[in-house]
């Protein structure tokens, strides 16, 4: 009877321990279903939200590209297409009937100034297109060109300093193109909005990789955490994209602005030239 009464007592503990066995696995094998899950969601929303910001920066580049055609588009409009009609006045002086105050050589003088004013309106429209010096002298150079030109044309002070010893000469020309054209968009961005008096480009090596910093001393503007707000700052992405840079913005109201761009070391190509692929 005893004997039994252990033999029972085993089955009943044997039966208890396989159901505690099997809940705890079936407990195991549910919590490993629902973590997967729970992973799976957060990849395809994870996915979702880097196809939804791909599609911004996409769209922000149509969309610069846009405004950037509507832009050369009013420059021929205004400067070399006034300046054709100017030069058509000028010459119809010639076939002016009875006018003897006009002579040939005072509209000769006229035509000349004329054409020399389109040839300029021309070559400014062409090196917005694409900076002639950068192709041949590399980013640093056409980037001191490009400031002390618009410097002089807005008043605003442009200070280029490189710390790095000409690193920046050495990116690719597709690469260059994208960093200045983030810089053209930065100054564009403080000329147009910040009533700045002084813009600083500071260009660096931190941790082993080349810091680029913009900034100026303008009114500032309250940064929101996150914010990727506005056509401009989608473009800079986009082109920051091609360089595998990052970037970080700080701002505040009245206390400028400041835009420090970090370009991996491994996108200095010593031998390659400008307007390589």
């Amino acid at each position: 009877m005893e004997v039994q009464k252990i033999g029972d007592n085993i089955h009943v503990i044997v039966i208890i321990a396989t159901a505690g066995v099997l809940t705890l696995t079936l407990g195991i094998v549910f919590f490993f279903i629902r973590y997967r899950r729970k992973l799976m969601r957060q990849h395809r929303e994870m996915m979702q939200r880097e196809l939804e910001y791909q599609q911004k920066l996409l769209v922000a580049s149509i969309q610069s590209q846009e405004i950037e055609r509507k832009r050369i588009s009013q420059d021929l409009h205004d400067h070399v297409g006034g300046a054709l009609s100017g030069l058509r006045y000028v010459i119809s002086g010639l076939t002016a009937a009875g006018n003897e105050t006009i002579t040939i050589a005072g509209i000769a003088q006229k035509a000349r100034t004329g054409i020399d004013a389109i040839i300029d309106d021309v070559r400014n429209i062409s090196h917005s297109l694409s900076p002639a010096g950068l192709e041949l002298w590399g980013f640093h150079e056409a980037l001191y060109e490009y400031c002390d030109k618009t410097s002089a044309s807005s008043g605003v002070q442009i200070v280029v300093t490189d710390r790095t010893n000409g690193l920046l000469q050495q990116l690719g020309f597709d690469d260059a193109l994208s960093l200045f054209r983030v810089i053209q968009e930065l100054i564009t961005n403080t000329l147009k909005h910040a009533n700045a008096s002084r813009i600083s480009i500071v260009s660096d090596m931190l941790n082993g990789q080349i810091a680029l910093d913009y900034s100026d001393d303008g009114v500032g503007m309250l940064l929101s955490e996150g914010q990727h707000a506005g056509i401009g700052l989608y473009n800079i992405e986009s082109r920051l994209s091609i360089l595998n840079a990052s970037y970080k913005a700080r701002s505040a109201p009245g206390k400028g602005y400041s835009f420090v761009i970090t370009i991996p070391a491994s996108r200095l190509t010593k031998n390659k030239k400008h307007g390589e692929n």
